[in-house]
């Protein structure tokens, strides 16, 4: 695991603890893209047994777990290496555990698609130290299969109201606008972009920064869309932020109004 005071020394203390903290979180994550599968066989385990550390470190596992959270995919830099990783929090709001998925594992979460509320079998993930407890880590073999679906969306836009907080809404793409670098940032944590989507009666403004700017900004007018852990601003306003999740799939379709 990469420490924070690590990173610090490394930067002659010109770095506050925020950004060190950062910095570490992102290397330990990619520190996993590493890992070999052990030797050892394979036990089936629970949720609960991985947040009590219960489960024994690099051994090899599988767990039925429904998802609580899907994170956008992201790049973290180990070595002068880039390596894509996926975020998906298994559990509970109050009790739960990170499953970190790595390289070609990463796009599995949108094409299945992997959304909230969905119960998941992870198949041959390793038990591994992280930086705030033990997780879950894909390797090259790991394999997950959906159980269940849930559908936990709002669809009619008349239905939210102003104020609300990690609320998921699925629609239509209308339009997109241009890719808002901010000077001041390094990497893409402050990238904007605004949309407009339609529940196809009502259009609202979808405000979106952070890692999901990217694959919002491949997407075109008439895809399906469904944004999860968004906010409501005012009834017309929807904002997305590095804790929320966008998801444009055909597989939405028939959902849509």
């Amino acid at each position: 695991m990469v420490l924070a005071g690590e990173v610090v020394d490394e930067h002659f203390g010109m770095i506050g603890k925020g950004a060190a903290e950062k910095i570490a979180g992102d290397r330990t994550l990619a520190n996993g893209a590493r890992m070999e599968s052990p030797v050892e066989a394979m036990s089936e385990i629970a949720v609960d047994d991985v947040i009590r550390e219960r489960a024994r470190v690099n051994s090899l596992v599988e767990m039925s777990a429904q998802v609580y959270r899907v994170y956008n995919r992201k790049v973290v830099e180990i070595d002068g290496r880039d390596v894509e990783i996926r975020i998906i929090i298994l559990g509970t709001q109050g009790e739960n555990i990170r499953a970190i998925l790595f390289e070609e594992k990463v796009a599995l979460a949108n094409s299945m698609p992997i959304e909230r509320g969905d119960v998941l079998h992870l198949v041959r993930f390793v038990v591994r130290r992280g930086y705030n407890g033990l997780e879950l880590a894909s390797l090259l073999d790991s394999r997950i299969e959906k159980i269940s679906s849930s559908a936990s969306e709002v669809a009619n836009f008349s239905m939210l109201r102003n104020g609300q907080k990690d609320v998921d809404v699925i629609g239509r793409i209308v339009a997109i606008g241009p890719v808002k670098h901010s000077i001041f940032s390094i990497g893409r944590g402050n990238d904007a972009c605004n949309c407009t989507i339609s529940d196809g009666k009502t259009q609202m403004r979808l405000t979106v920064i952070g890692n999901a700017v990217h694959d919002l900004s491949l997407a075109h007018p008439g895809d399906p869309i469904k944004i999860e852990f968004c906010a409501v601003r005012d009834e017309k306003e929807l904002y997305a932020n590095e804790s929320s999740r966008i998801l444009v799939s055909a597989a939405l379709r028939p959902r849509l109004c």
